[in-house]
């Protein structure tokens, strides 16, 4: 029925309108062709692709204890505001701070004294003559909380 209908159309009409008929079939034929191919394509993904396995989870592990050390000499002006960004804005919980006093002959031995007062994770190591960085930080290792290996 329908192909006498065409059949009859390009019969009885001019090239210029066979040519308008093939355009106006093709272009109500394809976004009907394009669903199928789409929906069929989504079809045989669904069914025929190969489902991995993910990869177990990740067990986090805890965080390990850390010993943040501070050789400190003559340090008043910046001691007081470094212990507090340790003591309080890290992200991190596990962890302490270690604080050698070098012989300080400022206010260094009291703003220490009175932070330790104030917080549990901070200890304070002081020595009255100063003997120089390196002899603090051999003495900051022996005095570690953790084991290093």
């Amino acid at each position: 029925m329908v192909s006498n209908i065409f059949y009859e159309a390009f019969q009885t009409s001019s090239p210029w309108m066979v040519f308008l008929i093939i355009i106006n079939l093709i272009l109500c034929i394809y976004p009907i062709l394009g669903a199928m191919f789409w929906f069929f394509g989504a079809i045989s993904y669904i069914l025929f692709r190969q489902k991995e396995e993910l990869p177990p989870k990740a067990k986090l592990t805890p965080e390990p204890f850390i010993t943040i050390m501070i050789p400190a000499h003559n340090e008043e002006i910046v001691i007081k505001s470094t212990l507090e960004y340790l003591l309080t804005q890290l992200n991190y919980h596990n962890y302490e701070v270690l604080v050698m006093d070098d012989g300080s002959d400022d206010r260094t031995p009291e703003l220490l004294r009175s932070m330790q007062a104030k917080y549990s994770r901070l200890r304070v190591i002081r020595i009255e003559q100063n003997q120089g960085k390196p002899m603090h930080l051999i003495l900051g290792f022996s005095l570690l909380r953790v084991n290093i290996f």
